[in-house]
């Protein structure tokens, strides 16, 4: 049998319905460190120095670099704030600027690459990601066929 008292509690509630915890790890999501590795365009995560990826699991897994980028490199607003989560509207708004912040970086690091920066929107999160275009690759979301998708889409190519 398990007690807890109520700091207890509020202690883990707050450590888990958060990933970022203080406005230092904000400034990672808002403008974070960008690494390439085996060609693919990845967030750093923590302080990761040597990032390594195996090719042939990235194929099987995702299909291609695309495929492995989109998944990899992301971020969900309901992660970054309790209030992404009671509002989903507020987290949309948001994420719409952090899109463009990324966009920014995204071409500042690495300017001879283009990009597509996704965001999507369901009705109580929205996503931020990204992959690089690549003339041999098929795009994450076919740009084509926007209206067919349920989500609501916003596809910025950099």
């Amino acid at each position: 049998m398990e007690i807890r008292n109520k700091k207890m509690l509020e202690t883990i509630e707050n450590k888990y319905v958060n990933k970022y915890h203080d406005q230092s790890e904000l400034i990672d999501v808002f403008w974070p460190k960008f690494v390439e590795v085996e060609e693919c365009i990845l967030i750093q995560k923590n302080s990761e120095k040597n990032t390594e990826i195996k090719f042939d699991h990235i194929i099987k897994q995702f299909g291609d670099r695309t495929g492995f980028e989109a998944s990899e490199s992301h971020v969900h607003m309901i992660d970054i704030s309790k209030t992404f989560r009671k509002f989903p509207l507020e987290g949309l708004r948001f994420a719409k600027k952090l899109m463009e912040m990324w966009a920014t970086k995204l071409k500042l690091d690495f300017p001879h690459y283009r990009f597509n920066v996704i965001l999507t929107f369901h009705d109580d999160d929205t996503i931020v990601r990204f992959h690089r275009l690549r003339d041999e690759e098929t795009l994450w979301l076919n740009i084509d066929k926007i209206e067919d998708y349920q989500e609501g889409v916003i596809v910025m190519t950099v």
